[in-house]
């Protein structure tokens, strides 16, 4: 089974106002598609606030030029076929994604999600807490925090490190190994 790490940035608090998607796609032990793509907001979400804009370093004029959430959304969706989705902190990522779907009338099937705080929690108890530059921090990967595409390249560097921990390559049976449940995609509220 496929495991596609996605990661999404805001322009504002709203979970409709997504300014970028980032996916990194794992499959058969080894990562085949990562990137990252610009998202003009909704025009009715699409304020840049500057709390936002210093975390990410996105502003309006960067994303004015890129293609709204229907476009990006029928360039990605083949992604998700056959994948366990993944995400840091994944209650946001997909509270994002079901919100934007919700605003543009976009209807996807249900999938399963694996979040990899818990996963963080589970395998490294010991860290002083586990936001995504910690643990990526202390596994030694180096990457631009709050970039969506390196963010979630981030989240499979902690997938990747843990199947090399426990020599575990498939995804079920880690996840077997590790006690960690699945959640699915329709239970976000």
């Amino acid at each position: 089974m496929r495991i596609l790490a996605i990661d999404f940035e805001t322009a504002n608090n709203s979970f409709c106002s997504a300014c970028s998607i980032g996916y990194c796609l794992w499959d058969q032990g080894e990562i085949i598609r990562k990137g990252e793509i610009l998202i003009k907001p909704h025009p009715r979400y699409g304020y840049f606030s500057a709390h936002n804009t210093a975390i990410h370093g996105l502003h309006k004029s960067d994303c004015d030029c890129a293609e709204s959430w229907p476009y990006v959304f029928s360039d990605i969706y083949p992604l998700f076929d056959d994948s366990i989705i993944a995400a840091h902190n994944a209650m946001f990522d997909l509270k994002v994604l079901k919100s934007i779907n919700e605003l543009y009338g976009i209807e996807m099937d249900d999938f399963p999600y694996l979040d990899t705080v818990y996963l963080s929690r589970k395998m490294f108890p010991r860290l002083p807490n586990h936001r995504l530059n910690t643990v990526c921090e202390y596994l030694g990967f180096r990457f631009n925090h709050h970039q969506a595409g390196q963010d979630a390249f981030g989240c499979m560097a902690i997938i990747e490190a843990v199947m090399e921990m426990l020599d575990e390559y498939d995804i079920e049976k880690l996840l077997q190994k590790t006690s960690i449940r699945l959640k699915k995609f329709s239970d976000i509220v």
